[in-house]
């Protein structure tokens, strides 16, 4: 599947980057913003993201009180850098915070991401949910190789049969349902990645980018607890 199959998607990417990248080079260096810097107003569209359902990528308790729904792309730099704090602020929640992973391709700067979210998919299809988190965090610790090796190494580890799974990549149907996660991101205020937004079960929605360090993300998931 060539990243060139993802126009109708990547042209609204295109079209806002410029600019994006401007206003987003300062913002990313520091690997996130000030301690202020999240809350509604960072994202008046953030109500617009789809509630979670069981085609998402869950890790966690599926029924927790506050979801942390990620919109990321497994080639940039700063999502390869907020895994891990996520990954610590579900299991230091126990059971209170479920993260949903969604992917948002940024095509025009990152040319292996679309393939990698595919490829993702793929294994979350043939081999299941726990599958889709190993491959999703080996691939971010192997940023540099990703491509159809690395992606087949991995395949092979999970025990996913390689051709039921490169024929998997030839199904629209998996670029479809990556589209429809991307076209919500931009939707809901998305502009980078990562993006990502806290909501709790009365609907509170606390949008913030890039790859904050742990003690900010805890304080806005105490804060969409505390609602």
């Amino acid at each position: 599947m060539k990243t060139s199959e993802f126009k109708q998607y990547s042209v609204p990417i295109s079209i806002i980057v410029a600019g994006v990248l401007i206003a987003s080079a300062v913002f990313f260096s520091s690997g996130g913003g000030s301690q202020e810097s999240f809350g509604n107003n960072l994202s008046p569209t953030a109500d617009n993201v789809r509630p979670v359902d069981n085609t998402d990528h869950v890790r966690g308790n599926f029924d927790a009180e506050v979801s942390i729904i990620e919109y990321s792309d497994y080639e940039c730099p700063f999502c390869q850098r907020v895994h891990p704090t996520l990954s610590q602020i579900v299991e230091d929640f126990d059971g209170e915070v479920r993260w949903i992973y969604r992917h948002f391709p940024l095509t025009s700067i990152h040319s292996r991401a679309l393939d990698a979210s595919i490829a993702g998919d793929c294994v979350a299809n043939l081999g299941g949910n726990d599958a889709f988190w190993s491959f999703s965090d080996r691939v971010l610790n192997n940023q540099r190789h990703l491509g159809a090796e690395l992606y087949e190494s991995i395949a092979a580890d999970l025990d996913i049969p390689i051709e039921a799974f490169r024929a998997c990549q030839n199904d629209p149907s998996i670029q479809d349902a990556i589209g429809v996660n991307y076209q919500n991101a931009l939707d809901s205020g998305g502009r980078g990645t990562p993006f990502i937004i806290v909501t709790n079960k009365n609907g509170d929605t606390f949008p913030f980018s890039g790859a904050l360090p742990y003690a900010q993300i805890k304080s806005i998931v105490e804060q969409a607890l505390a609602n």
